[in-house]
């Protein structure tokens, strides 16, 4: 009965182990569950374009829509959604989804349309927005091209401007929303922005934000964010090192 109640002990041992969680498993359970808490992003971009016909503008749509379920597919993520506009001598962007697709996008954009789309340059990247601007789906939108009245002047600076930018690019996604279905969404949403030209933003103001220096260009932020950044501590330029007898220490 002892070398009975012996391997009973030992097979009661062996499946309290098995239960038993690790600190590995606990922090990937606590990545799993940040994952699925991570809200989207968003990122407006604004480019400067000369002499594209309407076709290179559809065919620059086309690579970017099959762009974005390729990464969706290898990402196993929601759709992006947002709108390109074409203007006459200017593109502004806007696109929502995850933050690794945001960052393949940008890449995308540099080093595939780095000869068409000139001097990009982030206007905005906001992060974990809570809602979508534009609901149904990605659209490019060719509008009809017009002579520049004047360039923008004004005294309000550059922030206020790309917010006020913004502003009516939300204006223009909630009416979207309300009147453009997800079936044929692409072609719709082209159509029905092209009849409402009052809602988009003028191509003054896109030019006043496309000239500013300020802002970082498509290059300089994917250098920033995507290139690992290498950081030498003061105490490493020390000689002979710190011993230290503990790692907290």
């Amino acid at each position: 009965r002892s070398n009975e109640y012996k391997s009973y002990l030992r097979m009661s041992l062996h499946g309290f182990e098995a239960a038993r969680v690790s600190l590995h498993d606990i922090a990937m359970e606590k990545l799993r569950a940040g994952n699925k808490k991570r809200m989207m992003d968003r990122v407006f971009v604004v480019s400067k374009i000369y002499n594209l016909e309407v076709k290179e503008k559809k065919l620059i749509g086309s690579h970017l829509e099959k762009f974005f379920k390729t990464s969706q597919q290898q990402l196993s993520q929601e759709f992006p959604s947002g709108i390109m506009l074409f203007y006459n001598n200017h593109v502004l962007s806007c696109v929502e989804s995850s933050q690794e697709i945001l960052m393949m996008y940008l890449k995308e954009l540099e080093q595939q349309f780095g000869q068409s789309l000139l001097e990009s340059r982030v206007m905005c990247y906001t992060e974990n927005i809570p809602n979508r601007m534009f609901q149904n789906g990605w659209s490019e939108v060719c509008l009809q091209p017009r002579i520049l009245e004047s360039k923008l002047e004004t005294s309000e600076s550059i922030e206020q401007v790309v917010v006020n930018t913004i502003k009516e690019m939300l204006v223009l996604a909630e009416t979207v929303n309300h009147n453009v279905p997800k079936v044929n969404y692409r072609a719709r949403c082209d159509t029905f922005v092209s009849s409402k030209a009052h809602l988009v933003p003028d191509e003054e103001l896109v030019e006043y934000v496309a000239n500013d220096k300020t802002l970082q260009t498509l290059a300089d932020f994917n250098v920033k964010y995507i290139k690992p950044l290498d950081v030498v501590l003061d105490q490493e330029l020390e000689y002979p090192l710190q011993v230290r007898l503990f790692p907290y220490m």
